[in-house]
């Protein structure tokens, strides 16, 4: 795998030096782009939190367009490749050492709301934790294998998206958009 590059915004083509744990899976440019194709290209004053960051590069990329950014992750080989690649961007963003699961019933809602766990990972209690704090847009990436839920909390199913071996999950505010 190439380098991972910041595909827009205010970095948009630097590299992201850090190298990818094992155990890692980032997010293709090709799906990184569709993400922002789908909650917008400017980001400017939205809250936008990476829940499952592993190297940064989906919250890196929010930070580029101008969004207000949190990224949580557990795993320090993958928290130690997130804090290198904010350091070279010299990116404003918090970083939140935990799990998820134990960090999200604290947190106040986002805007945004990206996940993107290991595909092995039961996406149901993933969604419930973080529907409540999806102010207007959830989205999920999964194996292209898993089933998407019609709706989680008060947030609706809105698209599905296939990237290689990935899927897109778009949950959408009931009667609302990004």
């Amino acid at each position: 795998m190439g380098a991972v590059r910041v595909t827009g915004g205010s970095a948009r083509g630097r590299a992201l030096p850090a190298g990818v744990p094992s155990g890692t899976r980032p997010t293709s440019a090709r799906t990184r782009e569709a993400i922002f194709s789908i909650v917008g290209q400017d980001l400017t004053g939205a809250r936008f939190l990476d829940a499952c960051a592993g190297t940064g590069a989906v919250g890196l990329e929010a930070w580029s367009r101008g969004a207000e950014v949190t990224l949580v992750e557990r795993a320090p080989a993958a928290l130690r490749a997130l804090g290198a690649n904010v350091a070279a961007l010299g990116a404003r963003v918090t970083i939140v050492r935990g799990d998820v699961f134990a960090v999200a019933p604290g947190m106040d809602p986002f805007d945004v709301v990206f996940c993107d766990p290991p595909y092995a990972e039961v996406p149901e209690p993933l969604l419930a934790v973080l529907a409540p704090l999806a102010r207007t847009t959830l989205v999920y990436e999964a194996s292209v294998t898993a089933t998407a839920p019609t709706s989680v909390g008060p947030l609706a199913l809105d698209r599905v998206r296939h990237y290689g071996e990935g899927a897109l999950w778009v949950f959408r505010a009931h009667g609302g958009g990004a």
